[in-house]
């Protein structure tokens, strides 16, 4: 593709790893844990409203194959569910074993979603015009 979407969403998701992996270590203080948590928060909003985004955009353009509109779906379904996890632990402490429990959940789900980013370009490469994906 001309510009690289599927590098940005990977970088995306990598520095979402790196926030989740830093609140998921006992050497992180229960302040910087929150703030981690609202840095997180806010990195998933811009990135879920950035690929949402992408994916309207070019289902507006693309009359493709049911495999395009369930991969818009599937992705979105899947940040609903990131976002509802991370907003559960803002009323969790910082530090216990409930926000250890509830980050490392969160954090499965955001690695789950992100090893799929491959098998998205593929798809990607597969049914959308070279045109467009220039």
């Amino acid at each position: 593709m001309g510009l690289d979407v599927c590098g940005l969403v990977r970088r995306d998701h990598d520095d979402l790893d790196r926030a989740l992996g830093a609140m998921v270590d006992p050497r992180t203080s229960p302040k910087e844990l929150a703030t981690l948590l609202d840095i997180f928060r806010l990195a998933l909003a811009v990135h879920t409203a950035a690929e949402a985004k992408l994916l309207e955009t070019l289902l507006a353009r693309v009359s493709g194959p049911r495999t395009l509109s369930m991969l818009a779906l599937q992705t979105r379904i899947e940040h609903v569910a990131q976002r509802a996890a991370a907003d559960a632990l803002v009323g969790v402490r910082p530090g216990s074993l409930g926000w250890y429990d509830g980050t490392l959940e969160l954090r499965v789900t955001v690695m789950d979603h992100a090893a799929r980013a491959e098998q998205t370009r593929w798809t990607l490469e597969d049914h959308v015009p070279l045109e467009i994906q220039k």
